[in-house]
């Protein structure tokens, strides 16, 4: 590797500091420079595992107390076969079959997958009321009879939906190799169900290739009010949870590759000559990878013990942070009450700017009809975006004018447009065009900041959903054709009880790097939706582990990381009281352990002081004349 030299002319009574680095630069107090990406190519997985099964006080098969809601007569069961570019996406049959459990099993075949799992639907009607509060359990057996997937898994995604308003009060995926696997699954309802109004499904559409699987033995139990932890439960997992999983190594290579580098100092007395023998204590300050979380203004402008608690919690565990809404179009106009205003906005940005994080804005332009603001309504026809008044698209431009200049000297990057796969009134009404003006205005008010596309369902959803993925692809290079000044790829990152294998994910991302290799990749809305801690703490980690591998990536994002100021509270690092979770524990061990490094020791005959660290800023702290002098410098 090219060795490169920068002095660092840093006079002092009686000593010079001068260093040089062979793995990147090093920079005293000044600019970075980013190191060479070299992706390095992961074959893909399909992303579950084989589940385990909760331990719990049952003795086997489902525990005794519950009213049977759902039996195993396949005939009461309906079934939509899904719709993909006018054709079924799948079909079903009754087969017999030989299992001491059952004798007769559903037999799904998924010939032309839709990207999404509702999307072709198996389905067990609930002819029973039920109470708010009631706790049910889902069994059922599942096998694979035909699939292509890496693993040699099917898999299908398993709800119990409100038909009156598609609220659901279980979503799991769930998989299976060719033999049966049995599933237990509970749940509990929040809201009293009248009888008729509530059925267990079985979405098939998800994916996107060929599949066949069987689905037997269903049943569904209402136990009332009732311990739900003393219920069997078929415990999530994801593909390379293992802690021996091969992927691990790769991973470790690769950070040790492009997250870090070669840097030496030398100490030059006040005489002129090399200081040997130097005690020398080198400490990483903050990394320069971003590991970050968004913030809530109105927490961050109070004065009560949890603002006090969150503002520690902020600079404890993150270098990067932003608004989780206070920037979006209608808070910044005051259309969401008391709770949001452009002074404690601008006032949250300056603290976060104050404190030295990284700061990204989010969003410039939402463009569907129900998430733009009010003042924007009455030029938006509902469902008939052709007469849509022409004056919306300079109001757009205005708007992106008000808000890039109010925050210019507060962020570093902005979110230019968000989730254009279902979000597209205003694409539909005056072209994909649009999107390109959208950027350039962006850049006329923000000469250096970085402008990203923002999507979801690009890592999450099992890492399946190849329409959504495809419509980014084609809308990131209509952009990139279109010569729009985007610098960055947003993937938001939300993620429940069945997580995207750890390996797929790594595919993905270099399937869009290879696309656009001078783009930025950024994780911007991370979590973990599951009640299971533990899947919540090792998911967590590996998915750190997998993002800092990976050299196109810049940063991970929460989407927020305290109960009390969440749209998930369960997802949450600390919970409402402050109890920290595992997920917490796991983000400060990777960032600010595993991925930490100080040093200490005593300079050569020549002077020198060498070392291999982690990219960010450090100080180094010189024993001189019997005095302690402190220097910080940069490894980029």
């Amino acid at each position: 590797m090219t060795i490169k030299k920068i002095l660092l002319a840093t006079l002092l009574p009686s000593l010079l500091i001068v260093a040089c680095s062979g793995g990147g630069d090093i920079r005293l107090n000044n600019g970075a420079v980013t190191p060479s990406q070299q992706p390095t190519a992961t074959p893909t997985t399909a992303p579950t595992s084989t589940p385990t099964i909760q331990p719990n006080t049952s003795t086997g098969g489902v525990p005794a107390g519950g009213s049977l809601i759902i039996d195993r007569n396949l005939g009461n069961a309906r079934f939509w076969e899904g719709v993909n570019d006018g054709a079924a996406v799948g079909n079903k049959s009754i087969i017999e079959v030989d299992h001491e459990d059952f004798s007769r099993a559903s037999r799904i075949s998924v010939e032309r997958p839709a990207g999404e799992f509702w999307k072709g639907q198996l389905m067990f009607p609930v002819t029973t009321s039920l109470k708010s509060g009631d706790v049910v359990l889902a069994h059922f057996f599942m096998r694979s009879v035909e699939n292509t997937y890496e693993s040699g898994n099917s898999f299908v995604t398993v709800f119990l939906e409100d038909i009156s308003t598609n609220g659901k009060y279980l979503t799991r995926e769930v998989s299976a190799s060719f033999e049966w696997v049995e599933y237990y699954l509970p749940a509990t309802v929040t809201d009293t169900q009248a009888g008729g109004n509530l059925e267990l499904k079985f979405g098939f559409g998800a994916g996107s290739r060929a599949q066949v699987f069987d689905i037997a033995g269903v049943e569904l139990y209402n136990y009332g009010d009732f311990d739900i932890s003393q219920l069997p439960s078929t415990r999530p997992s994801y593909e390379g949870r293992a802690e021996d999983a091969s992927w691990r190594t790769a991973a470790s290579e690769r950070i040790e590759l492009h997250r870090k580098g070669d840097f030496a100092i030398t100490v030059i007395g006040a005489d002129g000559n090399p200081a040997s023998t130097t005690a020398v204590d080198i400490n990483l300050l903050k990394h320069a990878y971003h590991f970050g979380s968004v913030t809530v203004g109105k927490v961050l402008a109070g004065n009560d013990s949890d603002s006090t608690i969150y503002k520690e919690k902020v600079l404890e565990l993150f270098n990067q942070s932003g608004p989780e809404n206070d920037l979006k179009w209608a808070p910044w106009e005051g259309e969401w009450g008391n709770n949001y205003n452009k002074v404690q906005t601008l006032a949250g940005l300056q603290w976060l700017r104050d404190n030295g994080l990284y700061t990204r804005g989010h969003v410039m332009v939402w463009p569907s009809k129900r998430n733009l603001p009010n003042l924007m309504q009455n030029y938006l026809p509902e469902g008939d975006p052709a007469s849509a008044n022409p004056q919306a698209k300079q109001a757009v431009l205005d708007h992106i004018d008000d808000i890039a200049s109010a925050s210019a000297n507060y962020l570093d990057e902005w979110d230019v447009i968000n989730e254009p796969y279902d979000n597209h009134y205003l694409m539909d009404a005056f072209g994909d065009q649009v999107m390109v003006d959208w950027f350039n205005r962006a850049r006329t008010n923000l000469s250096d900041h970085k402008l990203y596309l923002n999507d979801y369902s690009i890592l999450s959803a099992g890492g399946r959903n190849a329409v959504h993925q495809q419509h980014f692809e084609d809308t990131l290079q209509y952009l990139v054709d279109n010569e729009a000044p985007i610098t960055g790829i947003g993937m938001q990152g939300h993620f429940g009880d069945s997580p995207t294998g750890i390996e797929l994910v790594y595919s993905i991302l270099n399937r869009y790097n290879t696309a656009f290799p001078e783009l930025d990749i950024r994780v911007t809305e991370f979590d973990v939706n599951s009640e299971d801690e533990e899947l919540q703490a090792d998911y967590t980690r590996d998915f750190l582990t997998i993002m800092f591998s990976h050299p196109a990536t810049v940063g991970v994002q929460l989407w927020g990381f305290w109960a009390g100021a969440h749209y998930s509270p369960k997802a949450a690092l600390f919970t409402e009281e402050w109890r920290e979770k595992p997920n917490a524990t796991a983000w400060k061990n990777q960032i600010y352990t595993v991925w930490w490094n100080n040093f200490k020791g005593q300079t050569n005959t020549e002077g020198q002081y060498s070392q291999r660290g982690f990219y960010g800023e450090y100080e180094a702290i010189v024993l001189v004349n019997g005095e302690n002098q402190t220097f910080n410098f940069t490894v980029a």
